[in-house]
């Protein structure tokens, strides 16, 4: 342990709020004797952080301090006194002295470490299991974009938790069954998603797999990142969330009027035909259904 000056394995309750002091002072950039918030947002950084390895590791730190700074402010002045500093240190070597006496192992230092980094993981787990952008750098890359689409689809529809989608499970994405006039019927929106199923199923199986769903993933990533640089930033994002889809009303056939042919010894141009005529893209998802942003659109 740092605060082990003697190497004894053993840190006093004195030894652990003097160690926390001297960083007090060195956050105290003005010696006013108080710590601002951006005082206090330097414990992210280097000499008291090893150095972040991106931007966005920065960022949560920097997140992670300034509630901390919010809870150790007790007077809510908007800075941190020493004797606040203090008591805040006073109340962290209780929390590692986990047998109450009056002295902190290294054994116990170790343990409280693993269950602060076991802490840490479930909420970084919780932040990217709700937010697509993982890492929080405000753009979403492949890696983001497919990890959370996939585990998001997963989680919603692998309903006995084997790995596995069934068409049965994946039809819950047609919406409810309700018809509203002028939108999708239900049975259009259920052939729909039954389309959809059979795209994602590559195997031809009748299930859907994580990997398949994956793959599925990183084509509509290709697809949401209009400047193919690698990452959906907020504009392609809010494009892909509001854009709708819309199909257009079935023709309806001309009718049938008798030509009149043309004049005698007067030859008829050739009229270029159609070009391709491009499929309709699909309709938009009812309420219950797919949302607006998702890969499934």
């Amino acid at each position: 342990m740092e605060i082990d000056t003697g190497n004894t394995g053993i840190v006093s309750r004195e030894q652990f709020v003097a160690h926390r002091m001297k960083a007090f002072d060195q956050l105290d950039s003005d010696k006013d004797g108080l710590l601002s918030r951006v005082e206090f947002a330097k414990l992210a950084e280097p000499p008291f952080a090893p150095p972040p390895p991106d931007p966005a590791t920065l960022g949560r730190r920097r997140a992670l301090y300034d509630q901390q700074f919010s809870a150790i402010d007790t007077n809510d002045d908007g800075r941190v006194s020493r004797t606040e500093f203090q008591t805040s240190a006073a109340l962290s070597f209780r929390e590692a002295d986990l047998d109450g006496d009056g002295r902190v192992t290294r054994e116990e230092a170790l343990l409280v470490e693993r269950l602060a980094e076991t802490e840490r993981q479930k909420v970084r787990t919780e932040h990217c299991r709700t937010n697509v952008d993982c890492n929080g750098d405000g753009v979403i890359d492949l890696e983001e974009f497919v990890n959370f689409e996939t585990a998001r689809m997963m989680e919603r529809l692998d309903t006995d938790k084997d790995g596995k989608i069934t068409l049965q499970t994946f039809l819950v994405l047609a919406g409810p069954t309700a018809n509203v006039p002028g939108q999708p019927t239900y049975q259009q929106r259920r052939d729909q998603v039954a389309q959809r199923f059979n795209e994602i199923d590559a195997n031809k199986n009748g299930v859907i797999d994580a990997t398949e769903m994956r793959v599925w993933a990183t084509g509509i990533f290709r697809r949401l990142d209009l400047d193919g640089d690698g990452k959906i930033n907020p504009s392609e994002w809010e494009i892909a969330s509001t854009t709708p889809i819309t199909r257009p009303p079935p023709a309806t056939p001309p009718a049938t009027t008798p030509k009149t042919p043309p004049p005698a010894g007067k030859p008829t141009a050739a009229k270029p035909g159609p070009g391709p005529v491009k499929p309709p893209p699909p309709p938009p998802p009812q309420p219950g259904g797919l949302q607006p942003g998702t890969p499934l659109r």
